[in-house]
């Protein structure tokens, strides 16, 4: 197996680990809901904002209450990116701190990543989370 699709299988269990548990351990719906919709827009407000100022959308959002969805998902591509063997940060503390921290071509390999590791945040939430109109 190559080393590309060992990453993107790693994407994938990380993506499903992080879904999965908001599914199954998760008793507010509508926590899964507001979850399940941050996740599906996340990819968009990336793009169209850059990482940076999405994660701090995310962050002001969650204030570092775990009972947020958006404290959550923050903290799922925290996770991700720190496991990520491809990373290597020279800074110390918060993501959006790492993040900022980061020389323009590192940014833009961290920004690529998040949007691959949110590809597979987007199809496992659809597939398993409930909707709004549910």
């Amino acid at each position: 197996m190559s080393q590309l699709s060992n990453l993107e299988h790693e994407r994938a269990a990380e993506a499903w680990s992080c879904v999965s548990y908001v599914n199954d351990e998760i008793d507010d719906k509508g926590f899964k809901k507001e979850y399940r919709s941050i996740v599906m827009k996340l990819p968009s407000l990336i793009l169209s904002n850059g990482l940076a100022q999405s994660l701090a959308f995310l962050k002001s959002k969650g204030k570092g209450n775990n009972n947020k969805p958006e404290e959550k998902i923050y903290q799922d591509i925290d996770g991700w990116l720190l496991k990520n063997r491809n990373f290597r940060w020279n800074v110390k503390g918060e993501l959006i701190e790492r993040i900022i921290a980061l020389p323009n071509d590192r940014f833009r390999q961290v920004t690529m990543e998040t949007l691959a590791y949110m590809s597979w945040m987007k199809r496992f939430a659809d597939a398993v989370l409930p909707r709004e109109e549910e």
